[in-house]
């Protein structure tokens, strides 16, 4: 499992740097993934290439900048960084979009002083672009968050310009399910309308067009945020996380599943 940190701006309660995060890479303060919730599980498909079944991303026509389906039989390796801290990741042959497996994250409870990350992070290269899509396929363990920060993915569109999907955000006032958008202007919460069903596979997806300065994020075919008002701009070497980016406490475990990622620019 991994989780980091995608960057916020605000007071000094706000979530660090997201390189402070992603420095936790496979930190030695996490548990096995038995502690936190997961059944360690050896994922594999059999070496024979006529045994082997064309994967989710193989079959994308034309092939995204970056896909991932989880059915190599490792977690990590189509990514740059695996981060864990306070919890644990690991493949889960019971459930996938695509078989045999998807990426399971866990974080431990953590305390009002504490946080949690598990999350995978990668970059993906490419010319200035003015649309960036990313999507992936999503199951969360409940869909009620009451306490703390939770933030599922970040979409960094370039050096200066962020994005984080919240389950729950940090605003002192009217905590709410948002995306987040922080560029040199300043930062921005755009409510989303509603939240997944859990214990059902969403393909979630987070839609910025950049050149006509406007952000939608769908859950399934259900619209959560529609085409709002954001920072005009390009995609330039887009940097994604997928996971429990953000668990900050006081906040109850946290386990989702993720499958099928893929980014397009």
């Amino acid at each position: 499992m991994g989780a980091g940190l995608g960057a916020c701006g605000g007071g000094d309660d706000d979530p660090p740097a997201a390189e402070e995060a992603d420095a936790a890479e496979l930190t030695e303060a996490s548990p096995p993934p038995e502690e936190a919730g997961l059944e360690p599980v050896e994922a594999g498909i059999d070496a024979r290439p006529d045994a082997r079944p064309r994967s989710y991303c193989a079959k994308l026509t034309p092939a995204p900048r970056f896909c991932d389906d989880f059915d190599d039989g490792d977690v990590a390796d189509d990514w740059a960084v695996l981060t864990v801290l306070n919890g644990a990741a690991d493949l889960d042959t019971s459930t996938s979009t695509s078989a045999p497996a998807s990426f399971a994250v866990a974080t431990l409870p953590v305390s009002g002083t504490q946080s949690a990350h598990v999350h995978l992070r990668t970059t993906a290269n490419g010319a200035p672009a003015g649309h960036v899509v990313l999507s992936f396929d999503l199951m969360l363990e409940t869909a009620t968050f009451t306490q703390g920060v939770v933030a599922i993915a970040t979409l960094d569109v370039s050096a200066n310009h962020f994005f984080t999907l919240y389950l729950r955000d940090g605003d002192p006032d009217a905590p709410a399910a948002t995306l987040e958008e922080t560029s040199a202007g300043g930062t921005t919460r755009h409510v989303l309308s509603t939240l997944p069903a859990p214990g059902a596979w969403t393909r979630a997806t987070l839609d910025l067009d950049l050149a006509a300065s406007t952000a939608t994020v769908r859950w399934g075919a259900e619209t959560a945020l529609d085409a709002a008002p954001i920072v005009a701009g390009a995609a330039k070497d887009p940097t994604i996380r997928i996971g429990a980016v953000y668990v900050y406490g006081p906040a109850a475990p946290f386990r989702a599943r993720f499958d099928d990622v893929t980014l397009d620019f």
